[in-house]
Formats: structure tokens, C-alpha cells, sequence
């Protein structure tokens, strides 16, 4: 599929990996070019696998698994922008600096747009506005993204980084990536029922997600398990040792991680519409 290209934003290493990277796999394997921007190196996260990295080095470490990441799913190339991870609500590390959710908006906007205006996407790709689960940098990247994607084809907006050549760009579809209300609670269930010791979410966790109602495609990327599932270890300190998926049956495997669920966030979806699993249905090609 030469002359379609696909950016995706996201805010951490790993992002890219579990609720999106069978569609990125998917398409790319069909010649789609996607460029992958990561807005922060992870750097407020955990270390599951001991001895993986320490707090000092997790940022690098991640990056360089992110790269890893990359190759695996076939991305044509990815960019990590330098924020720092801003870490779960409540954490002191929300208070840095550097955290991305301090970031002003206007100058990630920017960045974004200016991602947009080189790359020049049909189909750019985020989180929806809850961010799968209330992470503040998942918010904020669905934030930012969706601004940059109204923006980037309005000559006004930032009209110095039109100077050089650079010209609008009007990105014809916005998806965002979602998971359906009660997610945590399906799946701690079917690793269970199938003898794998699971916790069960909490109660104030069990019903995160998005009502199925506003989910326009269950996409199915079983075809794409094998390459999702490489992407996904490539981030070793995000897996560990005891990761789940190693130990469940390739079934259960295939139902919580071969199918990802999307919306369209634009253009909007028409009454009685249906969202092919290709984001560039019926789109042609660009130079």
C-alpha cells in the first residue's frame, strides 16, 4: 500500500505495544509507512523483571526497547520527544518539572503539529479522551494529538514552520484507541478459568474502560499475534517474569490481545455506519 501513512501518538514506551500494536503490525505488513512518536522515555514506571534496569537508567533502558519495539512491529520510524513520564495520579513524580502533564500545551501542540505537517498522515492514531485507564499522560497525549489534528491544516497555526517549505496538512481520519468497559475483570476471568493465577481488579478498577456503545471496531489481529507478542517482550521491564501471557493458552492469548478496539473520533460516524478494521478503507493513495 505505498503512498498511505500512519502517525501514531503516544506517551510511553510499551504504548505502542499492548492496546495498539497488532493494527500497527497490520498495516504495516501491508505497506503502510508508520511513524510512531512517543512523547516520554517511561522514566516513572515499574521494573517487573528484576535486574532489567534501575530508576536511574529505566528512561534509557526503555528507549532502547521502544527501539526494539519498533523493528518488531515494522514501523518505518519513531521518535521519543523528550518529556519526562509524569507516573499514576497522585504520584510525587506528577509534581517534576519535566513531566509531560506540566508541559505547556501550546508548545506540544506545536510539536505535534509540526509531526503531522512532515509526515503528512491520511490516519493519525491515539488514545481515547480517558486515556484506557485515567493515566495523566495518556489524557493528555489524546488532548494534544487531537488539537494538533484540527490544527495542522490551518495555514495560521504556528505559520513559522510553513518558512522552510513545510506546508499544511489536513489528516482525513482520527482513531482512538479504547478498551471496552470492564476489560480488566474479562480478562482477569478468562486467565482463571483457563488455571492461571491472576488477581481479580478492584473494585474502583473493574469497570474502567469505554462503554461498548461508543466503540465503533473490535478489530481482529490474531493474524498479527505473533508480531505483537515480540513487540511486547521487547519491553522486558515492563513484562517480568511472571508475565501471564507466557503460561495462558494460545486461545486465551488470542481473545485478550489479538483483538483491539477503536474509535473513530473523525470524521464522525454516520447512524447505522460500519467502521471497516482498515483504517484506510476506501482512502487512495498519496504522493
Amino acid at each position: 500500500m505505498p503512498g498511505f501513512r500512519l502517525l501514531a501518538c503516544f506517551a510511553h514506551p510499551d504504548d505502542e505495544a499492548f492496546p495498539v500494536g497488532g493494527a500497527l503490525a497490520a498495516h504495516a505488513a501491508r505497506g503502510v509507512a508508520v511513524r510512531l512518536v512517543t512523547t516520554t522515555s517511561g522514566e516513572a514506571g515499574d521494573i517487573r523483571d528484576p535486574g532489567s534496569a534501575t530508576p536511574e537508567t529505566l528512561g534509557s533502558v526503555r528507549r532502547s526497547e521502544l527501539a526494539r519495539a519498533a523493528v518488531a512491529l515494522g514501523l518505518k520510524e519513531h521518535t521519543v520527544l523528550g518529556y519526562r513520564d509524569s507516573g499514576m495520579p497522585g504520584a510525587p513524580s506528577n509534581g517534576h518539572h519535566r513531566a509531560f502533564i506540566n508541559a505547556p500545551e501550546e508548545a506540544v501542540v506545536e510539536q505535534l503539529v509540526g509531526e503531522i505537517r512532515r509526515f503528512r498522515p491520511q490516519v493519525v492514531l491515539t488514545f481515547e479522551p480517558g486515556g484506557l485507564y485515567g493515566h495523566p499522560d495518556h489524557i493528555a497525549i489524546s488532548r494534544h494529538t487531537t488539537e494538533a489534528f484540527h490544527r495542522a491544516a490551518d495555514a495560521a497555526a504556528f505559520p513559522h514552520q510553513l518558512a522552510n517549505g513545510m506546508k499544511p496538512h489536513a489528516a482525513v481520519r482520527l482513531f482512538y484507541s479504547a478498551r471496552p468497559r470492564g476489560f480488566r475483570m474479562d480478562w482477569a476471568l478468562r486467565l482463571r478459568a483457563a488455571e492461571i493465577d491472576f488477581p481479580l481488579p478492584s473494585p474502583e478498577r473493574a469497570q474502567e474502560g469505554t462503554p461498548l456503545e461508543e466503540i465503533h471496531l473490535a478489530m481482529d489481529v490474531a493474524d498479527y499475534l505473533d508480531s505483537k507478542l515480540a513487540c511486547i517482550h521487547c519491553h522486558r521491564t515492563q513484562v517480568g517474569p511472571d508475565w501471564p501471557y507466557d503460561k495462558a493458552p494460545r486461545e486465551v492469548t488470542a481473545y485478550i490481545l489479538g483483538r483491539e478496539h477503536y474509535i473513530r473520533a473523525f470524521p464522525p460516524v454516520g447512524p447505522g455506519e460500519a467502521v471497516p478494521p482498515d483504517f484506510f478503507s476506501g482512502l487512495a493513495p498519496q504522493p
